[in-house]
């Protein structure tokens, strides 16, 4: 028993360990760009991110959430890779069609277009860690985070310092995704199955299955980037580049969010497939207790030292946005409870309700994001931000009450 304990232990320490130092890493490009750089620098590096995230996080399906939850063993992990492989080129194709529409700077095309290229290789390491969430062994998701955030800072980091382009580190960063992909996520795959993709029509009937889920994550991603969109829209790149400077906190919090939801996931995914329902409650009980700890740790030092963390981070121009900093450290509580909300959701498969409500919280985003960032600005996108992630955590506890609800035996 206890060599048991010991054992999960230290796969959780090695996720936890390593999702951490990959969100601090984030955090730091981001600093240092902000150092260095100005924040038409971050705003451009920003809009990469956000005009890619929510195309490649539609076409990602959530395939690795599915394989990783997918206790009946209905595909292999060469049926979803292949599906991955298909999804992921056209995902890369549409990010193409759109960056030339988007925007007329040079710049900010040539960046989406890298920063597609960096997510289509993202998306076949995310399928490689929904295997190895799917074998219980999220020792290996947190050891690849671990190489990904330190080499990350020193690259990328390095190139905008020498250079102080962000042309030149998005390059830098893509030359590292394609190495940890090859040398690290593939190669540890290989140790327990050969790969070989399958292309077939294994692809339609995940795609059928999964399609519901795609529009979740697209809906997730514009819920969170629309403020940006807007910001861009009623003021210009600066200001995008303080929000999304000052919003970062939410990727770093949900780092550690993650490697909890991976050792969650598998479980809940069992308790869901054999209707044990004290087993779900037990489980997400804890999970809120998490997320309330996490939330009130970093609430508490924010509050208590928030201009002093901005002007370390970012500098002496950040520290007057103090405010707006506070108000959006408020919806990590939201955030993560979400995240727990929508395992249960994918692992009892109720998957045709979900795009519904993430559509509702996307007219609450889009409607808030409107009226309060025309009249507000940079404290308008922190409202807007804090309104739509309230809205879907409450939307999600209703599906997940549901899924709950629908299990059919109570031991």
């Amino acid at each position: 028993m206890w060599k048991k304990i010991n054992k999960l232990r230290s796969k959780l320490s090695w996720s936890l360990f390593g999702n951490i130092i990959y969100a601090l890493s984030q955090w730091a490009i981001v600093t240092i760009i902000a150092r260095f750089g100005s924040t038409q620098d971050i705003g451009v590096y920003s809009l990469g991110l956000a005009v890619t995230a929510p195309i490649v996080l539609f076409f990602n399906f959530q395939l690795s959430t599915i394989l990783a939850t997918d206790s009946k063993n209905e595909f292999d992990f060469n049926q979803y890779y292949g599906s991955r492989i298909i999804n992921s080129t056209i995902a890369f194709l549409v990010i193409i069609f759109l960056s030339f529409i988007y925007s007329d700077n040079k710049e900010v095309v040539i960046v989406i277009i890298l920063m597609g290229l960096v997510k289509y290789i993202e998306s076949l390491s995310d399928i490689c860690m929904g295997f190895f969430q799917k074998k219980d062994r999220i020792d290996l998701i947190g050891k690849s985070q671990l190489y990904r955030g330190i080499l990350t800072v020193i690259i990328v980091g390095l190139l905008f310092f020498i250079f102080r382009n962000i042309i030149i580190a998005v390059i830098g960063l893509l030359i590292l995704m394609i190495i940890r992909f090859l040398i690290y996520d593939l190669k540890n795959v290989k140790q327990f199955i050969h790969i070989r993709p399958v292309f077939d029509n294994t692809w339609y009937t995940l795609l059928k299955v999964a399609f519901p889920l795609g529009i979740v994550s697209l809906i997730n991603s514009l819920n969170t980037n629309i403020p940006r969109y807007f910001l861009e829209y009623f003021s210009d790149l600066s200001e995008v580049g303080i929000y999304s400077a000052l919003s970062y906190i939410l990727i770093a919090s949900g780092m550690i969010i993650t490697p909890i939801s991976l050792l969650v996931a598998p479980r809940l995914a069992l308790a869901y497939n054999n209707g044990r329902v004290s087993q779900i409650l037990k489980i997400n009980l804890l999970a809120i207790c998490f997320s309330i700890s996490v939330f009130l740790l970093i609430i508490l030092c924010v509050l208590l030292q928030g201009e002093s963390i901005l002007r370390i981070l970012y500098g002496n121009e950040y520290s007057q946005y103090n405010h707006i900093f506070t108000i959006i450290n408020f919806t990590i509580f939201f955030t993560s409870l979400t995240t727990f909300f929508n395992l249960n959701i994918v692992a009892a498969r109720v998957f045709k309700v979900q795009p519904i409500i993430n559509f509702i919280v996307t007219i609450i985003t889009l409607l808030a994001s409107f009226y309060f960032i025309n009249n507000n600005g940079l404290l308008g996108a922190a409202y807007a931000l804090l309104i739509s992630k309230s809205a879907q955590t409450i939307l999600s506890f209703s599906i997940m009450v549901y899924a709950i609800k629908k299990s059919r035996r109570i031991d």
